[in-house]
């Protein structure tokens, strides 16, 4: 079985790389082939014109969009195209209208999945939300994911792909949170994979509550408010485990607060200042202790919403392949000389 790959998006990168990758995947699929995402921002014109391609050359194309994030009507053009191009194959949430839509749970999860030319499913934090021409208002909002620190990890094994594309398929159905498949953890290959919304939702904190002293914590993280996560990193840095912490610079995603919290239990906590203000979009924790090493990743950002109402994906590995890379990019990050 080929080993996952985990691409990594960066200013270090070509610009675009990440979306050039699904092109790719998108154009390598053929007549009778399968394309099934799932994804947050989609501002992308000319990818979804590959996706409309897709469909008229004969591959069958689902697509689950979020319909009202953050930034309103930005998904609109892509969406006009996908309604216009693919039909009944896109799923624009949330699905329900007036009074019932103002609390919706966010599509959040980022899963691109792919039938040829061999299975495969892209999971991580890069959302196609670029375009040309760009709408600096726009970007200055949500950031430049194209240029910002971002990554999907490519999976490969069967069971996993399958179980990724068996869940977007289910998105938008309702009462997801109760349901045993919603609930069920994808376990194959040494990754583990949880879905939310879903009943026992501290995953993360539970593991770092676990850590024996002279473990170690290193991450990045795009978005991280006080609760549960902050609570048991803390607790982790006083009982002697070394946490290491890049973060995102602005207050909307990670309040000062925070900082201020961990850096005085004993965390190593920095923010990422770009000159350009390019985006640490990153999601991911490396725990490395006595009983091994394991990485955590996905569109899981820690918060309240990612972890009580959102529809979110989050991984844990402890494959060499994906923990290696993860653990060497946090030191390319670090070293770029940005964190403050």
């Amino acid at each position: 079985m080929p080993e996952p790959t985990v691409h990594f998006g960066g200013p270090d990168k070509p610009r675009r790389l990440l979306r050039d990758l699904l092109q790719a995947r998108i154009e390598a699929v053929p007549p009778g082939g399968e394309i099934i995402w799932a994804t947050y921002y989609f501002r992308d014109r000319a990818l979804a014109q590959a996706l409309v391609d897709a469909h008229a050359r004969g591959v069958r194309v689902c697509l689950h969009v979020e319909g009202k994030g953050r930034r309103s009507g930005v998904n609109a053009p892509v969406l006009d195209m996908l309604r216009a191009g693919i039909g009944p194959g896109l799923h624009v949430h949330p699905q329900k209208s007036g009074l019932l839509a103002v609390a919706h749970p966010h599509l959040h999860s980022k899963v691109y999945c792919f039938s040829h030319p061999q299975p495969t499913a892209l999971i991580g934090s890069f959302n196609p939300s670029g375009d040309t021409p760009e709408d600096a208002a726009v970007i200055a909002e949500i950031g430049d994911q194209d240029r910002g620190h971002n990554l999907l990890v490519e999976l490969r094994d069967p069971a996993l792909v399958m179980g990724l594309m068996q869940h977007v398929r289910g998105l938008g159905r309702h009462a997801l949170r109760l349901r045993p498949d919603q609930n069920a953890v994808l376990d194959q290959a040494g990754t583990r994979i949880w879905f939310y919304p879903r009943l026992r939702t501290g995953i993360v904190d539970r593991r770092v509550s676990m850590l024996p002293p002279r473990a170690a914590i290193r991450g990045a993280i795009s978005h991280m408010k006080a609760g549960f996560l902050t609570k048991a990193l803390a607790d982790a840095a006083r009982r002697g485990v070394k946490v290491r912490l890049i973060v995102h610079d602005t207050e909307r995603r990670v309040p000062e607060s925070i900082i201020v919290e961990l850096a005085a239990a004993g965390v190593e906590i920095a923010r990422y200042r770009h000159p350009e203000a390019l985006p640490l979009h990153a999601k991911f924790l490396v725990l490395d202790a006595p009983s091994g090493r394991r990485a955590l990743f996905g569109s899981f950002n820690y918060n309240t919403r990612s972890r009580w109402v959102n529809n979110e994906v989050l991984a844990e590995s402890r494959a060499a392949a994906i923990v290696d890379a993860l653990d060497a990019r946090f030191a390319e990050i670090a070293a770029e000389g940005l964190c403050a």
